[in-house]
C-alpha cells in the first residue's frame, strides 16, 4: 500500500490538508483505488451534523440546506463540476467529438446552472423529507460506497480521451489489485449500511447498482468512454439516487 496515493487521492479529490508529493507515476499509480476514502470524510462530517440537529433539535429546513452543502464543501465541488460540464455537453446535442470538447470548455453555460440547480433543489427536497432522525445516519455510508463504484467504472471503461487526469491516473493501474482495494473499501460501508439500514440500506445499494449499470451504458454511448467529468457526474447521480432510495424507502418501508 502506497500512502502517497492515498494522500494525492485525498489531496485531489477534497479539500482535506495532506502532505504533498511530487505529480509523478509512481506517486499517484494507485491514487485512484483509494479515492473513496473521501467518502469517510464525508460521511464523519455529515454524521457529526446529523447528531448536532438531533442535540440542538434545529429545524429540518436548516438541516437539510446544510446537509447539501456537506458533500460539495469537502469535496470542493469537483464533482459538481463534472456534472454541471456534462450537463452542458449533454444538452448541446452535438456529436461526440464536440460534446468532448465541450466538457474541457471552462465556460459555464446555461443548461450547467439550471440543472446543477435542479439537482440542488431535489437533494433539499429529499434531505428536508429524511430530517435529522436516526435513519439519516444510513447516508453516511453511502459517501463510501458511491465513491467506489466511481473508481470501478473508470478503471473498467474506457477512457474517451488519452489525456487529462483521470487517464493519468488509471491508464497504467493494475486493475486486479485495484479491484481487490475496491472490493476491501466497499465492504464495510455496505455491512453499515445494511444491518443498520435493513431494507432500505440494501435498496439504496441496489440503487447505486442501478445507476452504475445505466452510467456505463451511457457515457459510452454519448462520450464514447468515460472522462473525469463524466466520472463526477456519475457521482452525482449516484449520490442521489442512494439518497433517493434511503428517503422514499425509509417512507414506504
Amino acid at each position: 500500500m502506497s500512502f502517497k496515493s492515498i494522500f494525492m487521492a485525498i489531496s485531489t479529490y477534497s479539500i482535506i490538508p495532506v502532505p504533498q508529493f511530487e505529480w509523478k507515476q509512481e506517486n499517484w499509480k494507485f491514487a485512484i483505488c483509494w479515492f473513496p476514502i473521501v467518502g469517510i470524510f464525508s460521511g464523519g462530517v455529515m454524521a457529526i451534523w446529523i447528531y448536532t440537529a438531533q442535540v440542538l433539535n434545529i429545524s429540518r429546513f436548516l438541516y437539510a440546506s446544510i446537509s447539501v452543502c456537506i458533500p460539495l464543501l469537502v469535496t470542493g465541488g469537483i464533482h459538481m463540476d463534472g456534472f454541471m460540464d456534462t450537463a452542458d455537453a449533454l444538452a448541446s446535442h452535438q456529436n461526440t467529438a464536440r460534446k468532448l470538447e465541450i466538457l474541457k470548455d471552462p465556460n459555464v453555460g446555461a443548461f450547467a446552472v439550471i440543472y446543477a440547480i435542479t439537482y440542488m433543489l431535489i437533494s433539499l427536497g429529499l434531505f428536508y423529507q429524511l430530517g435529522p432522525k436516526p435513519a439519516s445516519y444510513i447516508i453516511c455510508p453511502s459517501y463510501v460506497i458511491s465513491r467506489v463504484f466511481s473508481a470501478y467504472y473508470a478503471i473498467s471503461i474506457k477512457n474517451a480521451r488519452t489525456s487529462g487526469m483521470l487517464n493519468a491516473f488509471t491508464e497504467s493501474v493494475d486493475r486486479r489489485k485495484a479491484n481487490i482495494i475496491l472490493t476491501f473499501l466497499v465492504i464495510i460501508p455496505s455491512v453499515l449500511i445494511g444491518v443498520y439500514g435493513g431494507l432500505c440500506g440494501v435498496v439504496s445499494i441496489l440503487a447505486a447498482v442501478i445507476t452504475g449499470e445505466w452510467y456505463k451504458r451511457f457515457t459510452i454511448r454519448k462520450f464514447g468512454g468515460c472522462t473525469g467529468d463524466t466520472a463526477g457526474f456519475f457521482l452525482q447521480i449516484c449520490e442521489l439516487s442512494m439518497l433517493t432510495a434511503i428517503t422514499i424507502g425509509g417512507s414506504l418501508i
